[in-house]
């Protein structure tokens, strides 16, 4: 597949980010409109603000009014997992990134919409080196080690965004978290695929605003989570086909 051939969907869960939300959406889109002028293709920003407080929705709502290519998908409802997947699911592009919007440099999802062709254009991660607090070094490297573990998972970074994945692979994940887990989720699903992650390494990178929503009770609950997660992937069953391809669980 050739860039210009790509109809890139970016999902943006977003809680509380009225500071800083309407500056990193003018980003993200300027980013990605001198990425389709070099030759790349379509793009869609979809927003999806999840139990908000303050006024992000209405700050997204303005910008979606002003411009057709920023969707925003409004829900009651807390949960990383969920918000992902409301995301996705309101999606209509051929390759669909998502990416935790208040850490994420804007710059960096052109650079993996690259990786992710390179590699064969089925599925594209971040590797954040560096996460910039020794507790949050010490926290992710047991979560991976988890994960490794109990599923095989030997990617330095289950949770880091971006992360791109085909149409077709999305559709036959099945996504369900609704919390934390659903990077682990998809990361596990993927190696009962055998479907490799490319990998782009970052150095980290700081919040853009805001404050985050991880504390020990819900670092507590994750690492409980991924043991409980393995019901749900021992009774995965894939979808027909991905790239035209039988995949098997």
């Amino acid at each position: 597949m050739k860039p210009s051939d790509l109809f890139l969907s970016l999902v943006l869960p977003a809680r509380n980010q009225a500071d800083h939300i309407a500056a990193l959406l003018r980003r993200h889109r300027e980013t990605l409109e001198r990425w389709s002028d070099a030759g790349g293709g379509r793009f869609e920003i979809v927003v999806v603000p999840n139990a908000c407080s303050d006024d992000t929705p209405g700050i997204v709502h303005g910008l979606a009014g002003e411009d057709d290519r920023i969707v925003c998908r409004d829900i009651p409802l807390p949960g990383w997992g969920r918000a992902v997947r409301t995301g996705l699911a309101a999606s209509r592009g051929t390759a669909l990134c998502y990416t935790n919007s208040a850490r994420t440099d804007p710059a960096q999802v052109p650079a993996l919409v690259e990786v992710f062709l390179v590699s064969g254009g089925r599925f594209a991660k971040v590797r954040r080196m560096h996460r910039g607090a020794p507790v949050r070094e010490i926290g992710s490297a047991l979560f991976n080690l988890e994960a490794r573990l109990l599923y095989g998972c030997r990617e330095g970074d289950v949770n880091g965004t971006p992360k791109i994945l085909s149409r077709d692979l999305y559709e036959a994940l099945a996504l369900a978290s609704d919390g934390d887990l659903l990077d682990l989720e998809l990361m596990a699903k993927l190696k009962r695929l055998r479907i490799p992650a490319a990998e782009m390494p970052v150095e980290g990178f700081g919040r853009h605003g805001g404050r985050s929503s991880t504390t020990l009770r819900s670092a507590i609950r994750i690492y409980a989570g991924a043991w409980q997660l393995r019901g749900m992937i021992r009774g995965f069953e894939p979808g027909p086909a991905v790239g035209g391809r039988e995949v098997r669980g």
